[in-house]
């Protein structure tokens, strides 16, 4: 049983209370001197930062900033708004790209996005290895501004306490497998009574259901979209089809909270508070969102890691290096300003605070132990740390990858849509359905290639492979120089 009562208290001593009591009582829209009655829109997902990002941003208008018109969207439908908003030459000064499936390659090179004013001096208190090119910098241009740590991963087990006691479930022993958690959910429907089921999940998000597939499949002894020996895409070998199998007899054995096909991820999280299902997976976001909008559910909320494919099975989760989460429009008028918005991030004193919000684990995770969170939170970045390596990535060896992602077009059904069409009973055949998608990304892949190495770009598909790639290790900037 986890120890709770403690967490973002009213202290003095805390960094959210040390950054803000300023300017606590200043709305965006309140006084002070700014530049030149200037404003800033900023749209981002960060549910649980929603709070100190105000003042933050309240902090900088009274400073001589720029009033800040701030919008807090849910993932599912911001990606939708920004299409919108790029299409009407409104987007954001400043923005998260949550919800769009664009790379930040596509994006730069359609005109999304511009380098950040930033320098290195300026980013000099944030880990130099959240930065890398190919990812939040292009031509050793800043393009991102990181916020969140790639060692984390949207599939956690985070359970009901009371409904695992009542079910007479040992939560570390019983989730640990698929069969485990499949047997789980069975007893904690069985024990709930009327309206409780084992298992709620956000079937209308596509993209948050490919991510589940994707960290299951992790946990059957995949190694991720494309396998590093390789470099051809994986979706249709069997740790992804065995994924999405587990996920399909969850909900043919009735153990999936009914109304799950109408929920995106925060529905979903909602229910779930209300107590009606034992089990939910999501990222460690999970706990701040709890504490910030469900506070009277919180102490009944415990976490452990996501199950493996069988017993015995040690969970290695390949992450790929990380993109920045804040980018800034090209299309802004303002990119001074934007770079001084975008600077207040950059200290460890609000890193620190941005961790105490409990949202996506810091771009240092050494700060969680310094912060003062929740202790689900707290075990959550303990099991990232352990199970997490860094993966291969062909963009960060020869730039020219870059090029290819950039040109590459969407392939629908993606690895979402697959999983959706699979849990809606209209695609009968996964193996099928994920083994076409390989197919098609192979095609548009060479189509890529072949139009970037037209314009002289020196790439082919042998960059997507990596013989010095060894399981279980992350695959440091040194590995390069040797690949």
């Amino acid at each position: 049983m986890i120890s709770r009562r403690r967490f973002l208290g009213a202290s003095a001593g805390g960094a959210l209370g040390a950054l803000v009591a300023s300017a606590c009582s200043t709305a965006p829209s309140g006084g002070g001197q700014t530049a030149g009655g200037k404003t800033l829109r900023v749209w981002d997902h960060f549910q649980p930062r929603e709070d100190l990002h105000k003042k933050l941003f309240a902090d900088f208008q009274k400073s001589g900033g720029a009033v800040v018109q701030y919008t807090v969207y849910n993932p599912n439908q911001q990606g939708q708004a920004l299409q919108l908003a790029f299409g009407s030459k409104q987007l954001p000064d400043v923005f998260t790209t949550a919800g769009v499936k664009l790379p930040q390659a596509r994006l730069r090179k359609d005109g999304w996005i511009a380098p950040i004013q930033l320098t290195k001096d300026d980013l000099s208190a944030m880990p130099a290895d959240a930065f890398l090119n190919g990812f939040t910098h292009f031509d050793d241009k800043l393009y991102s501004l990181p916020m969140v740590n790639y060692r984390q991963y949207g599939t956690l087990t985070w359970y009901n306490v009371e409904l695992a006691e009542k079910a007479g479930l040992d939560p570390e022993r019983d989730l640990a497998t698929w069969d485990g958690f499949r047997s789980a959910a069975a007893k904690i429907k069985s024990s709930g009574g009327d309206g409780i089921s084992g298992w709620i999940a956000p079937l209308q998000f596509a993209q948050r259901l490919g991510e589940h597939v994707s960290d299951l499949a992790m946990a059957a002894g995949g190694a991720g979209a494309t396998d590093p020996r390789t470099g051809a895409y994986a979706y249709g070998t069997d740790p992804y089809v065995h994924a999405i199998d587990f996920l399909a007899s969850l909900k043919k054995d009735g153990l999936i909270f009914p109304a799950s096909s109408s929920l995106d991820a925060r529905t979903a999280r909602a229910r779930w508070s209300t107590g009606v299902a034992g089990l939910f997976f999501d990222g460690p976001w999970n706990i701040g969102v709890i504490n910030d909008q469900f506070k009277v559910f919180l102490d009944k909320v415990g976490v452990t890691s996501m199950p493996t494919a069988e017993a015995g099975r040690p969970l290695i989760v390949y992450a790929p290096p990380k993109a920045g989460d804040y980018v800034a429009a090209a299309t802004s008028e303002e990119p001074e300003l934007v770079a001084k918005l975008l600077k207040i991030f950059t200290t460890e004193e609000v890193m620190l605070a941005e961790t105490e919000q409990m949202d996506g684990m810091p771009v240092d995770l050494a700060l969680v132990n310094k912060a003062n969170v929740h202790p689900t939170y707290k075990k959550a970045a303990e099991l990232f740390g352990k199970q997490i390596k860094l993966q291969p990535a062909p963009q960060v060896r020869n730039p020219g990858v870059s090029e290819v992602i950039a040109t590459m077009k969407q392939v629908e059904p993606d690895l979402g849509g697959i999983v959706q069409g699979v849990l809606s009973g209209q695609l009968p055949d996964a193996r099928k359905a994920l083994t076409e998608y390989d197919q098609k990304l192979t095609a548009e892949r060479e189509r890529a290639i072949k139009a970037v190495a037209a314009k002289g770009v020196k790439v082919s598909a042998d960059d997507w492979k990596f013989s010095n790639w060894t399981p279980g290790q992350d695959y440091g900037r040194d590995k390069y120089k040797t690949s």
